[in-house]
């Protein structure tokens, strides 16, 4: 307390620095507790509490996330999510760490930057107008991609109607949506690594295999396990392109979490079940981005070792 009066009411000027730095925080603070704190809170408060459509609430312990927990809809909502996430994850990183490799070779600053921002456009496009559009390169009929497989004898496929097909089909679209941010992190590593280590393994006659596993990758390995803390965020949260092209369908086949809490809370009013779902993905995410950090010095070491 002490502390915060001290900035709040600085006597000298290292106390006036330190006061305009949490002025110009501030805002920021505001916003994420407002956007992000508060809603947390107030999920985490209506996770107790069964909540009828008129807003009467009912104090019912831990009995909503025994339902919850226990319902056989919840998990096939979660194990779509998880497929979605082994669809779309490895493939978005793989790519775009080829790309950023591939654009780091293009020596022409101007060319470079011509190709990168192609690759960060799909990041920059609404969601819901990138779903709209693959929706329709999805069609079985009219659909641009059946057209092109029937030049190699590829008869149509139901993309977006297929229990099976359904889950590729939109985490293709998170792939497409996701690789240029992940690339334009990826070409910032890799342009900050010195251009000495490169040369070094040059005179040593190592090749470009041997280049890309003993500096490249040991380099770069805390951009991809932030890469893929991302990804996994991401697509774990993913509800945009599904609401767009199937609604969860067909016949629940790619409904998400995060899809089944939105029809809970907003297509049946159960406010209590989806505030506990909604605890249930803020907790699963912390997990696995506190184990993420924790096996980062662990990794570390293990490459520089295996390296």
């Amino acid at each position: 307390m002490r502390q915060w009066f001290r900035i709040a009411f600085p006597k000298n000027y290292l106390d006036r620095r330190k006061r305009a730095g949490f002025l110009f925080v501030l805002p920021a603070l505001l916003f994420f507790g407002s956007v992000f704190i508060l809603p947390l809170a107030q999920s985490i408060m209506y996770s107790f509490y069964k909540i009828a459509p008129g807003g009467a609430k009912e104090f019912v312990g831990l009995r909503l996330y025994e339902k919850v927990l226990t319902d056989s809809t919840f998990w096939t909502a979660v194990g779509n999510t998880v497929q979605l996430l082994l669809f779309s994850v490895p493939t978005t990183v793989v790519l775009a760490l080829a790309v950023a490799l591939g654009l780091n070779r293009i020596t022409n600053l101007k060319w470079r930057n011509v190709w990168a921002s192609m690759y960060f456009l799909p990041f920059a496009t609404s969601l819901v107008a990138a779903a709209l559009i693959w929706q329709w390169i999805y069609d079985p009929v009219y659909g641009f991609l059946n057209y092109a497989l029937s030049f190699v004898g590829i008869p149509p496929q139901k993309w977006l109607q297929s229990l099976v097909e359904v889950r590729p089909a939109i985490a293709a679209v998170s792939v497409w949506v996701r690789i240029g941010f992940d690339t334009m992190i990826f070409l910032a590593a890799l342009q900050s690594i010195p251009q000495e280590y490169y040369e070094a393994a040059d005179i040593d006659g190592a090749s470009a295999v041997q280049r890309l596993r003993y500096i490249t990758l040991p380099l770069l390995n805390p951009q991809i396990i932030m890469v893929c803390i991302l990804e996994l965020i991401f697509n774990f949260k993913i509800f945009d392109q599904v609401y767009a092209t199937t609604q969860g369908g067909p016949a629940g086949a790619s409904q998400t979490i995060i899809m089944l809490l939105y029809d809970t809370a907003f297509k049946y009013f159960r406010f209590g079940d989806a505030s506990v779902m909604a605890v249930f993905v803020f907790v699963t995410l912390m997990l696995v981005t506190l184990a993420a950090m924790a096996a980062l010095p662990k990794t570390r070491r293990v490459l520089k070792t295996a390296w």
